[in-house]
């Protein structure tokens, strides 16, 4: 029996869920995800799946590494990947304080805006070659210190560890707004 399109969008946020952006899936390993024996006829629906999907936002289609409208259906190789940080940055709103983000009902605070930027451009150019590392094949003692380099990279960025504003306020990085005091700000933007 063939997997349906709720089993195929699954499968596709499944196979996501396993890899740490940038990292990226083919479209090929779905379908054998989804059918090991009988996966090549699944692909055009697979790709359509993945189309749909990256309509709504919640994944997106890459060529060549970049990312690429899924309108029209772009023709040759695509990957499968999370939907950027930039992209998500665009649309998320930030706190009246300047602090946080708010990314699905949760607070991520931002990166310390007092930093010069030449400072923050290498900072982001060393965390997302951190970022990259952690999508190859590593041993675990490799993935451990991509990772802390990751761990290095938001902190001196300001978005994790002490936090770079200086009027004593609690840290509410990672928090639900719901169980914030931002939660009134947060609930007047409406749904």
């Amino acid at each position: 029996m063939a997997p349906t399109d709720a089993q195929l969008r699954k499968a596709i946020t499944t196979l996501l869920a396993a890899r740490e952006p940038p990292a990226t899936i083919c479209p090929s390993e779905v379908a054998r995800a989804a059918a090991p024996d009988a996966w090549r006829p699944l692909m055009p629906r697979v790709r359509e799946a993945a189309f749909a999907m990256a309509r709504q936002g919640r994944i997106e289609v890459r060529q060549k590494g970049r990312p690429v409208p899924p309108d029209p259906p772009p023709r040759g190789p695509i990957r499968l990947g999370h939907v950027q940080a930039a992209a998500r940055e665009a649309d998320a709103p930030t706190t009246p304080d300047g602090r946080y983000l708010v990314v699905r009902g949760r607070l991520w605070r931002k990166a310390n805006p007092g930093l010069p930027e030449d400072l923050r451009q290498s900072l982001v150019h060393a965390l997302m070659d951190a970022r990259r590392a952690l999508a190859r094949p590593l041993s675990p003692a490799e993935r451990r210190a991509a990772r802390d380099e990751v761990d290095r990279a938001k902190q001196a960025l300001g978005e994790r560890g002490p936090v770079w504003w200086t009027d004593g306020a609690p840290d509410y990085n990672r928090r639900m707004v719901r169980n914030t005091p931002y939660h009134d700000w947060y609930a007047s933007l409406g749904p």
